[in-house]
């Protein structure tokens, strides 16, 4: 059969990650003998969706499957719309959106199937019942159908727990090079999952998908796609995203000295939290080729943290992102501004905060409560008439500095001016002080602000560069932080 997987645009922003989830289900239809086509219209955001939908429509699938966050499904209802008017192909849909509500999405008269949870082998065997005609859907763990048009709910399958036995995502139907993820010496990047699963509860963070349950590869086999796509695409660069690469310590032990062993001569990054971090562990991580770090510190205020559910401390966050700093590892912190119980007062800390870490990046979010996580069920309590509509296409997850942010369900004590004004606002302040321990670092805490203060007039400022270029002053140079190609090395 002829399969069409589609990834969804992403409102106006360009996808910058290959949508791994499509690659896994492509490897299991092609490991079943099929042909399939990823359509990442995600990388196109401007191309008017009636050209979307003959792209999908001129490779005449048999089976037409599509993922969505809940911020693409408009997107997705319009494309199914065109799709079935001109197909008589199947429509089956997964993913965050179809899992964290499953009534509203398969109640779309365009869908007519919908994985609830874990896709790979519901989707296998509903391959395999559709090529042969035996329509007994009810013996599928985790599809949802439609019957007499009723819709016939299924319980979630057991999570994947040997992800080993999954074939590697199809990346040959990616067009790798549209995707604008590089690492700080230009080269090009690739994303790779080695685990799926956490075990903590955010209250922002989504869970529907495997809930709360941990499951790994191991490290041979997460050593073979790497071999694998270095040897295939030249790319010697990858980012774990896996909802947190060390949860496991022990088995990130086994993965770093497997690393290590093998000498292997790759550059990485990963997401990680300040309580699941040491300093010896960061070294070893440097040592095993690890490069950068995301950290989710959310937010400065330690009330404001508590209620988030992520059972951190400010002090471990000082001490994670020096560690880091220190086994010569870029940083980056992710924090939430508009959290429950934030007014001025407490996102002011947040920010300043912030500012006082010795962070490489920081990005700065407004609070969302997305469906299916703990901040959606509290709106919901509060407002028993809430309910998704299409106007979460205009949510934006993160700041994009590129564009006014407008909050979105305020969950926060502040109105939404004052809010989006404070996200504006945020990565200036954070740049601001990153610029000042340059200065710091060099002339020492008193001379350096006011040095500093100096050198933001804008002929001092012409002038400092003119030196810096010409040579003076290199220990000045030299004790700026590593940055850019150096800190890749």
């Amino acid at each position: 059969m002829r399969i069409s997987l589609i990834g969804p645009k992403w409102n106006e922003m360009i996808n910058s990650y290959p949508p791994l989830g499509l690659g896994y289900l492509a490897g299991i239809a092609e490991r079943e003998g099929h042909e399939v086509r990823i359509h990442d219209f995600g990388l196109l955001p401007s191309q008017p969706i009636e050209q979307d939908a003959q792209e999908v429509i001129d490779f005449k699938p048999d089976i037409v499957g599509l993922t969505s966050m809940t911020t693409s499904y408009h997107y997705v209802e319009m494309l199914t719309e065109r799709l079935k008017g001109a197909l008589s192909a199947p429509v089956i849909i997964g993913g965050p959106h179809a899992t964290s509500l499953p009534e509203i999405t398969l109640a779309n008269p365009h869908i007519d199937y919908l994985v609830y949870g874990e896709g790979e082998f519901v989707f296998q065997d509903f391959l395999r019942a559709w090529e042969t005609g035996d329509h007994r859907w009810d013996r599928i763990q985790g599809l949802w159908y439609k019957e007499d048009g009723q819709i016939i709910p299924s319980h979630s399958r057991k999570p994947i727990d040997d992800l080993d036995s999954l074939p590697h995502p199809s990346r040959h139907l990616y067009d790798l090079s549209k995707y604008p993820l590089y690492a700080p010496n230009g080269e090009q990047m690739l994303t790779v999952l080695s685990s799926r699963g956490c075990p903590y509860n955010c209250s922002f963070c989504f869970k529907g998908i495997v809930g709360r349950s941990y499951h790994q590869r191991s490290p041979e086999n997460i050593v073979a796609e790497l071999r694998q796509v270095a040897d295939t695409y030249k790319v010697r660069n990858f980012y774990f995203i896996d909802d947190l690469f060390t949860i496991d310590l022990k088995r990130l032990e086994k993965i770093l000295d497997y690393f290590i062993d093998q000498k292997l001569d790759y550059r990485w990054r990963c997401l990680a939290r300040v309580d699941r971090v040491s300093q010896d562990l960061l070294k070893k991580m440097y040592r095993a080729g690890c490069r950068q770090i995301h950290y989710g510190i959310e937010s400065g205020d330690q009330d404001v943290l508590r209620r988030t559910a992520k059972h951190i401390d400010l002090q471990q966050v000082r001490d994670a992102i020096r560690w880091t700093e220190e086994a010569g590892i870029r940083s980056k912190g992710y924090f939430i501004l508009g959290l429950p119980g934030d007014t001025e007062a407490t996102m002011e800390e947040t920010i300043e905060f912030a500012a006082s870490l010795e962070l490489t990046e920081a990005m700065f979010s407004i609070a969302t409560p997305f469906p299916g996580t703990a901040l959606w069920n509290e709106l919901v309590l509060r407002n028993p008439g809430m309910a998704y509509n299409a106007d979460f296409t205009k949510t934006y997850y993160y700041n994009n500095y590129t564009a006014e942010i407008a909050p979105f369900m305020n969950v926060s004590e502040i109105g939404d001016e004052a809010l989006s004004g404070m996200a504006q606002t945020a990565r200036e302040r954070f740049q601001d002080a990153k610029e000042q321990r340059k200065f710091i670092k060099y002339f020492g805490p008193q001379w350096g602000r006011r040095v500093y203060r100096v050198a933001q007039l804008k002929p001092v400022n012409a002038a400092a560069k003119v030196a810096l270029d010409a040579g003076l002053f290199p220990k000045f140079r030299q004790a700026q932080p590593r940055e850019g190609a150096s800190s890749w090395a």
